[in-house]
């Protein structure tokens, strides 16, 4: 019989209790948003302390984010790393290749290297990210989205404060989930991005949004929470896993530094949800990660036989439960329903102004 994937408490340890709940004993820091840190052991053994997801589903659920640190190994991490920045090069060449809300962002949508070298089950099938993912989900969450945010050295604007999800979604704690790996030591000056925790479950759809087709949030909306709890720009270690709640409002930000910022993105979703959402693997690794990678459905996954060159990989994107409403990258720009019924491909053409992010307020009081 294979281990338990969540780790027996260690027998020295004396557990402490108030009122019935246990008090548990995890390292942690900060509030806005909440980092916990794997220990050691559990880093190595692969196995996840109780306490540590007790911790993880309390601060997922309260601030629709938190942050696993010591989670992956440094030198897996620091490969993808430098593999990534390479193919930036020629990706930037790509006449499919389209800047996120604008050139100036210097902000891009690029797909990891899909070669079985570099498919490592600590990033995309984490041990950790798996055993919060099916609390959160229920069994054998669906992976059905890989991708990447690069935010390119020199980059001068910043996006609007958006939610990734505009579409009607059922009224349930937690139906997909993102979880966002830094490649690199990560905070405000080479582009983490700004995340507003609570924002989840703080209003609903049609009350926050601009229109239906975007998920930009509303300026009123955005100085009025901003109130309640500001927008941070945290700081991240490189090889954290940030798991972030579909529906939280959050922006990409300029790298202002000299190196690039990349940021995964690998999306898994509820069974029940069926989410017609699909993400390319090699056909030469099914048998391995259907072994391998424990705890996931590959249901969301089309296995393609021969190489793939995940730079000639259109951005695809549907995270509703309509087949019919995906989002497509093109060369004429990102196609969605209107563009595939007008010819007119307006998605993420719309400039952004100070309407579309959070300005502090003067203080008038004398």
């Amino acid at each position: 019989m294979a281990p338990s994937a969540v780790m027996d408490p260690p027998a020295e340890s004396t557990p402490r209790y108030v009122n019935g709940a246990l008090i548990t004993d995890v390292e942690k820091h900060g509030d806005n948003p909440v980092v916990i840190r794997l220990s050691d052991e559990e880093l190595q053994s692969g196995k996840t302390r109780p306490e540590t997801l007790q911790e993880l589903i309390k601060y997922f659920h309260r601030d629709g984010f938190v942050v696993l640190e010591n989670a992956i190994p440094d030198e897996i991490v620091d490969r993808l790393y430098a593999r990534m920045v390479q193919d930036n090069v020629d990706y930037l060449r790509k006449k499919h290749m389209h800047w996120n809300q604008g050139a100036a962002t210097g902000n891009v949508s690029q797909i990891p290297p899909l070669e079985p070298a570099f498919l490592s089950r600590d990033i995309y099938a984490n041990p950790h990210m798996i055993r919060l993912c099916e609390n959160l989900l229920g069994p054998k969450p669906e992976l059905r989205f890989i991708n990447s945010n690069v935010a390119c050295p020199g980059g001068t604007a910043r996006q609007a404060v958006h939610s990734d999800v505009h579409h009607t979604w059922p009224d349930v704690p937690a139906w997909g989930l993102v979880m966002n790996i830094y490649l690199q030591d990560t905070g405000p000056e080479n582009g983490v991005t700004e995340v507003w925790c609570g924002t989840h479950t703080a209003y609903a759809r049609e009350e926050q949004q601009v229109d239906a087709d975007r998920g930009w949030i509303k300026k009123d909306h955005l100085q009025g929470r901003a109130r309640v709890k500001p927008p941070v720009q945290p700081t991240v270690r490189k090889g954290a896993i940030c798991f972030r709640d579909l529906r939280l409002w959050h922006a990409g930000m300029p790298n202002t530094s000299d190196r690039h910022r990349i940021m995964l993105a690998i999306d898994y979703f509820a069974q029940w949800y069926q989410c017609p959402m699909t993400t390319k693997l090699p056909l030469a690794m099914k048998d391995t990660i259907e072994r391998e990678w424990e705890g996931i459905s590959t249901a969301g996954v089309e296995w393609v036989d021969g190489p793939i060159n995940s730079l000639d990989v259109p951005f695809f994107l549907n995270m509703t439960q309509d087949p019919d409403l995906y989002l497509l990258q093109t060369e004429k720009g990102f196609q969605d329903q209107k563009g595939r019924q007008t010819g007119e491909y307006k998605f993420d053409t719309s400039v952004v102004t100070d309407q579309n992010y959070w300005t502090p307020e003067v203080d008038q009081a004398v």
